[in-house]
């Protein structure tokens, strides 16, 4: 909020006007003590529905992890793909040569590994 109230400020002493979309607000015609005060509300206003959407928000993803909901991207490769870049890879091939033999990107083999090890 101060950040905001600081570039308001800014531009109210270069003397730019500022309008709302909504055309609620339109400070050409204010006094520049009511613009302060009525930016100040609304900032305050602001960061408090935004502390709330991040509160609300936070409880929603804690029932859902509760309710064993999985978050994240699936995966793009199958569990066979997942078996062969293992079986590659422990035979001493690179990520790039298992990566161009099975169709897939090295980051996509190095994840896979990766994801095992971490398994293990």
């Amino acid at each position: 909020m101060v950040e905001m109230l600081v570039q308001i400020n800014g531009l109210i002493e270069r003397g730019i006007h500022i309008k709302t979309l909504d055309k609620r607000l339109d400070t050409a015609s204010m006094p520049e003590e009511l613009v302060k005060l009525v930016v100040g509300v609304m900032g305050y206003a602001a960061e408090m529905e935004l502390k709330s959407l991040k509160k609300r928000t936070a409880e929603g993803r804690a029932v859902a992890m509760s309710r064993g909901v999985k978050f994240g991207r699936k995966k793009t490769y199958t569990e066979h793909q997942e078996v062969e870049v293992l079986k590659k890879r422990s035979e001493g091939e690179g990520y790039g040569t298992i990566a161009r033999s099975l169709g897939m990107s090295r980051s996509m083999v190095q994840r896979i590994v990766k994801d095992q090890v971490e398994v293990a």
